[in-house]
């Protein structure tokens, strides 16, 4: 890290109030992708609760290989190292625990600033406000045999952006475009909050299993009621089962799917 960096990590550490996420901490200017960094650093054993934090990627991507827009300056581009006692049978929900944390993140933000438009968790790995994403998230497990070595969890968070490239215009948002006339948000107050809010619902998800953060996702759940399809199901969102799957009504009759890309079908 250069001189930069390091006043980073020290600010960060000074504003973090989680018992492991942040506590051992990489700050960098630029880098290709954290998810990356953090995955070399598990390997090479970071301890439980490693982040890895830049201030722009070269190389950002989010779900299914799609690339994540990371400029300078503005937004968040994290990912945290965490080795949950979970089977890797039971590891899915992890996203939406930590869409979950998020969300709750997002939602104390707009409260503070009068905001209407409440966080809403887009199954399985997106934040919404107002029908536009401001956050992703992408989980990558390692693991031996049906045992989880260390997840990578990289979280990308819009919070100063007030324009967005053509592509994303009419489909993203951020922090600061909810009240445009508002100072420029303190990045590292809210990756200090964040880090607080995903913790705390990891440790809920490792400790009850899938059903409550289930149940909590299911109050925030974006599209409820639309027509929607994921893979070769089409119909209309119902909700979250105990699970963690989606619950679609189709014309068949109800179904519940546990991963795919939830998308408008209308």
């Amino acid at each position: 890290m250069n001189s930069t960096d390091e006043e980073r990590a020290r600010r960060l550490a000074q504003l973090l109030t989680t018992a492991r996420y942040g506590r051992s901490l990489t700050a960098l200017t630029r880098t290709g992708s954290t998810n990356d960094d953090a995955q070399r650093a598990a390997a090479e054993g970071a301890v439980d609760g490693h982040v890895v934090v830049a201030d722009t990627q070269a190389a950002g991507r989010g779900s299914q290989g799609r690339s994540w827009s990371s400029p300078s300056g503005s937004d968040l581009y994290l990912s945290i190292v965490d080795r949950p006692r979970v089977a890797l049978a039971a590891l899915p929900p992890l996203t939406l625990a930590v869409g979950l944390g998020v969300a709750d993140t997002v939602q104390a933000r707009l409260d503070a600033q009068g905001h209407r438009e409440p966080a809403q968790v887009k199954w399985p790995n997106d934040v919404w406000i107002g029908g536009r994403k401001c956050a992703g998230i992408l989980v990558e497990a390692s693991s031996m045999a049906q045992d989880v070595q260390a997840v990578v969890i990289g979280i990308g968070l819009n919070v100063n952006r007030t324009s967005f490239d053509p592509e994303l215009a009419d489909t993203a948002t951020s922090l600061r475009a909810c009240d445009p006339a508002a100072a420029q948000i303190d990045r590292d107050a809210v990756m200090a909050e964040l880090l607080s809010h995903v913790e705390r619902r990891v440790e809920q998800f490792v400790e009850t299993g899938p059903a409550p953060i289930a149940a909590a996702v299911d109050v925030r759940l974006a599209m409820r009621d639309r027509r929607v399809r994921c893979g070769q199901v089409h119909g209309w969102l119902r909700g979250v089962a105990p699970s963690g799957a989606v619950r679609i009504e189709t014309s068949a009759g109800p179904q519940e799917v546990i991963a795919g890309r939830l998308l408008l079908d209308e």
